[in-house]
């Protein structure tokens, strides 16, 4: 066994401790964090974002250290909450910066705790009221919709930039926020990080190129976290593979200054390596809570919420919650299962979904599977459309409405289009304005009253059936090399994917042999296949994933051997 050391750096006021071994390359890593968090103190003054209600600061504050970019979010009485005025001043930044020899690098992070809680989905700094009352009135029901294209625009852009960029997904990190940072080729979670999309909590759907993330997770977890808006916090988020990699907060002024030294042709994989440098240990990041979407657990998400409606995955919640659905594809022979603990998760989870809008579910769910089969540029095109409607939102009587004929419809007066999706408002109005935890008055009110063909033609049409506001075509200001992909062309610089690692348990890798592999054999190809990936060391975090994927996905035979079982609903 080799002994521990214990180091100590301080950076102005923080301390920083940190374990490693005793090998040259720990030593060398110890005394890398410290020469970074000592020399990047002379910085910390103006780097380190803090928080400040001055009016006269900028929303968004851009700066520049060597061949680094970096865009401070800096609204912190509203968690960075990104309204207007700050996609307004993001774009352009961008632009200049991708269009810059210079810049090796950006840096996108928030004042204060939080990186970015949101998309506001108004003008300005408007209330959550004024955003309701947007939305009762046809004449600015294009006002909502132009905000959710202008997002767009720069989520898009992001997720085709050539030049490297680093988002700071600490605190919370939600719905807009994910839109920043998710088509990030690095994303760095933090013990801080509370990082989530709960858009169907008001009424929505999860947006932002959210459709082409989610369905690419392992197994149904898109689903999952989209359905339920069920928050991931700080390590989480990296064995979910919402972050790329995960580095304690109090590290993350040295990674920038580290970052700032790459030089104007800086490469992905010089990146991750810079990163890499300060990333959690082991210890640190098995230190906490742990990861709880493991095992049973997990194995149910992927049983229940890989069911082809929502009705049905609520009744799967309720067959597991009531000890009526066979648990033998979810807890294997001689596994120690809280069954207990299992039933109150289907418990708790179907409340939650029950407590949604009905509308905001069926859309969700289609527009994940949708989005699987879809392109980056075709993904936001989609949300792009989806979100025009769901700004539809006079409240009627949505009965009344759904009975009526066409020559009928003059009995809604000066009402130009159908009711689409009122939800919106509603949500909005009823948790954010009144802030009720009370079912909102939904409508329709119950699945069993949303149409399944109701969806399609409202949310997935084209042309849409309403004028206004007219659904535009995806402003795209990517750079004329970009090219539309199916797949992240920067993944391999996370965890490894599920598919990953049973492409080498099953024999179906490129260079795979034709036996059976040992659990210490598949780890160690893993650790290989990602190494020769990323062009980097061992990821932290790799091993720990491989083995609760192996112990959740695998049977062992003879000799140790692992054969892996496929998955199939219950």
């Amino acid at each position: 066994m080799s002994l521990m050391l214990l180091k100590t750096c301080k950076a102005g006021a923080a301390t920083v401790r940190m374990v490693s071994r005793t090998s040259s390359a720990s030593a060398s890593r110890v005394s890398m964090i410290g020469r970074h968090l000592t020399t990047s103190q002379s910085a910390q003054s103006s780097s380190t974002p803090s928080a400040s209600s001055d009016p006269a600061e900028p929303l968004v504050r851009f700066e520049s250290l060597h061949s680094l970019r970096k865009a401070t979010l800096n609204r912190p009485a509203a968690f960075n909450a990104l309204n207007k005025e700050m996609v307004d001043l993001l774009q352009p930044q961008l632009e200049k910066w991708e269009a810059s020899d210079l810049a090796s690098v950006i840096v996108l992070r928030g004042t204060g705790k939080h990186f970015c809680a949101g998309g506001d989905v108004k003008n300005g700094d408007l209330s959550s009221a004024a955003l309701a009352k947007q939305l009762a009135t046809e004449e600015t029901w294009a006002d909502s919709a132009n905000f959710f294209g202008d997002e767009y625009v720069t989520d898009h852009f992001i997720a085709n930039m050539r030049t490297p960029v680093v988002a700071f997904i600490h605190g919370n990190t939600l719905g807009g926020g994910c839109g920043l940072s998710m088509h990030a080729p690095f994303r760095i979670a933090t013990e801080t990080t509370i990082l989530g999309m709960p858009e169907t909590n008001i009424g929505l759907f999860p947006d932002v190129g959210a459709n082409f993330f989610l369905p690419r997770l392992d197994g149904e977890l898109g689903v999952y976290l989209g359905l339920t808006g069920h928050t991931l916090r700080g390590k989480d988020a990296l064995f979910a593979g919402f972050a790329s990699h995960f580095v304690p907060s109090e590290r993350l002024n040295a990674v920038e200054a580290r970052l700032s030294e790459l030089g104007a042709k800086a490469a992905l994989e010089d990146v991750n390596a810079a990163i890499e440098e300060f990333v959690a240990d082991a210890e640190e990041l098995q230190s906490g809570p742990a990861y709880p979407l493991v095992g049973a657990k997990r194995r149910a998400i992927d049983a229940i919420f890989g069911r082809k409606t929502v009705e049905s995955i609520i009744t799967g919640l309720s067959e597991l919650e009531s000890g009526s659905m066979p648990l033998d594809k979810l807890v294997f022979e001689g596994e120690e299962v809280d069954i207990g603990n299992l039933q109150q998760w289907a418990k708790t989870t179907r409340e939650v979904l029950e407590h949604r809008s009905p509308t905001s579910l069926k859309l969700t769910l289609k527009a994940i599977r949708e989005g699987a089969k879809l392109d980056i540029d075709e993904v936001f095109a989609m949300d792009l459309r989806i979100a025009t409607a769901c700004c539809v939102s006079t409240l009627v009587d949505y009965r009344m409405y759904s009975s009526a004929t066409d020559s009928q419809l003059h009995v809604f007066g000066s009402l130009k289009n159908p009711t689409i999706h009122p939800d919106f408002r509603v949500g909005v109005t009823h948790l954010l304005v009144d802030k009720r935890k009370d079912r909102a008055p939904w409508s329709p009110s119950s699945l069993a009253e949303v149409e399944d063909s109701t969806i399609l033609k409202n949310f997935f049409s084209n042309p849409a059936p309403f004028s206004n506001p007219p659904v535009k075509p995806l402003q795209k200001r990517a750079p004329e090399s970009a090219r539309p992909y199916r797949e992240y062309p920067h993944a391999r610089f996370s965890l490894p994917s599920e598919r990953q690692i049973k492409d080498i348990v099953t024999g179906e890798a490129k260079g795979s042999g034709k036996f059976a592999m040992t659990k210490d054999e598949v780890v160690a190809r893993v650790a290989q296949e990602a190494q020769r990936l990323s062009g980097g060391a061992e990821k932290i975090g790799l091993r720990e994933k491989v083995n609760e994927v192996l112990q959740r996905k695998c049977r062992v035979g003879e000799q140790g051997t692992l054969r892996w079982v496929s998955s199939s609903t219950v």
